[in-house]
């Protein structure tokens, strides 16, 4: 457990032409006798942070989601989670085609009927200059596989000066690339655009300041947009031992 949380992948998304939606929710777990009053800054990658308050009550998990926070639909955001007492965070965000409507009803895009998935994953509790993570691989293999995968690589930097980020892809070469992540921001990278296609590897991330990583993966289905799965992993921190 611990009393500051990073959750760096979140987007709000609401598309009214082809009906397509993702939408997220934080949970936090306190499980001591205290009530937990949370602090919350969201990041975003083009405007100054903005904060919001939440209570987690003693030995409950609570839920809140975008619905109550300062963000605006066809957003990318992250959080960062401060605490006075020691809690466990975690994200879940939904992706559908029916424009986040769960109403049996609902209007689809997509032949089948509703369609979504869905990705979780826990908050990092610490800030790095040194980040890896081992499964990097871009798919776009239309004549051989049944699925496209994209890749991005997530940075969020809540210092006040501004980070400069050496991405180091590892294929049968070493692939480097660097982008500049200002200060109180976030910024996205695109795998598909900076690395190899259909070639696995693993990354390093080298930071001149502090920052969170995260590498978030889709999984679509290769006749057509929509998305078969998703998920999102916090890279490890530096240095390893």
């Amino acid at each position: 457990m611990s009393t500051t949380h990073y959750l760096i992948d979140h987007e709000y998304l609401i598309d009214e032409e082809a009906l397509f939606g993702e939408f997220g929710h934080l949970l936090a777990f306190n499980p001591g006798s205290r009530d937990a009053h949370l602090k919350v800054t969201v990041y975003f990658e083009d405007q100054e942070p903005k904060e919001f308050s939440l209570v987690a009550p003693a030995g409950k998990s609570t839920e809140t989601n975008y619905a109550r926070w300062p963000v605006e639909p066809n957003t990318r955001f992250a959080l960062r989670v401060e605490s006075d007492e020691s809690i466990v965070c975690q994200s879940t965000n939904g992706w559908n085609v029916t424009k986040n409507d769960y109403s049996p009803d609902a209007e689809t895009k997509s032949p089948l009927g509703v369609r979504e998935c869905a990705k979780s994953y826990m908050a990092i509790t610490q800030l790095a200059k040194d980040w890896y993570v081992a499964d990097c691989i871009v798919i776009d293999n239309p004549k051989g596989m049944y699925v496209r995968e994209s890749e991005w690589a997530i940075f969020l930097n809540p210092g006040d000066a501004p980070a400069t980020v050496k991405m180091a892809l590892h294929y049968d070469s070493v692939l480097e690339h660097v982008v500049e992540v200002p200060a109180r921001r976030l910024a996205i990278v695109y795998i598909d655009d900076v690395g190899r296609r259909n070639v696995h590897g693993g990354a390093h991330f080298s930071s001149d300041q502090p920052i969170a990583a995260q590498w978030l993966r889709a999984v679509l289905w290769n006749d057509s947009d929509e998305v078969m799965a998703f998920w999102s992993v916090p890279c490890v921190p530096g240095p390893l031992e």
